[in-house]
């Protein structure tokens, strides 16, 4: 719950918790930044609760493998916050979740790759209140054993999100299930 707080070069395995939604970090705080981590075979790899004020920054890390497999666990989590940044990192094989979901009002989703390989994961990017987002550069692949058939979601659950405006630009998009959707709007 601290705020302005700063992970770096730590690996995390492991989180369980009673309601099947132990995160290796659970953030409630303001601002938070996670570089060069390891995150992976958690209930959720990081969920971000509600706080309008807080800009969470992820950079340089791996999730791998989180997910209690109920599809409501995930590698990347972050609910309503005002800005969330995604570069350089590798979100891989959730289990039966998202490897990225993000209410933010702002999303900035930067030269990460983002794929389902061999796992079960749902959806690879989901964004489902829309918001303002940069959707730059990612490789993004679907793997033969996702239960979703969509790729990217966006405003899925309702537009709620103030200037919701998707900018999708220099992706690859690679699927490999034996049908679906690139990208839903």
């Amino acid at each position: 719950s601290g705020n302005n707080t700063t992970v770096e070069n730590i690996e995390f395995t492991g989180a369980k918790g009673p309601n099947q939604n132990g995160a290796a970090i659970w953030q409630l705080g303001a601002n938070l930044t996670i570089r060069k981590c390891y995150i992976h075979g958690n209930e959720d790899g990081i969920l971000a609760g509600d706080n309008p004020t807080s800009h969470i920054v992820i950079e340089n890390t791996e999730f791998a493998e989180n997910g209690y497999g109920d599809g409501y666990s995930h590698n990347i989590y972050i609910n309503h916050i005002a800005r969330f940044t995604l570069k350089f990192s590798y979100s891989h094989d959730a289990i039966s979740g998202h490897l990225v979901k993000s209410r933010a009002l702002e999303n900035f989703i930067l030269y990460n790759r983002l794929t389902g390989e061999s796992g079960t994961s749902s959806l690879e990017l989901d964004l489902p209140n829309g918001g303002l987002s940069y959707v730059i550069g990612n490789v993004i692949q679907q793997g033969p054993f996702t239960e979703n058939s969509t790729i990217v979601a966006y405003g899925e659950e309702g537009v709620t999100n103030p200037d919701s405006t998707l900018y999708f630009v220099n992706n690859t998009v690679v699927n490999n299930r034996w049908n679906g959707f690139f990208i839903k709007i």
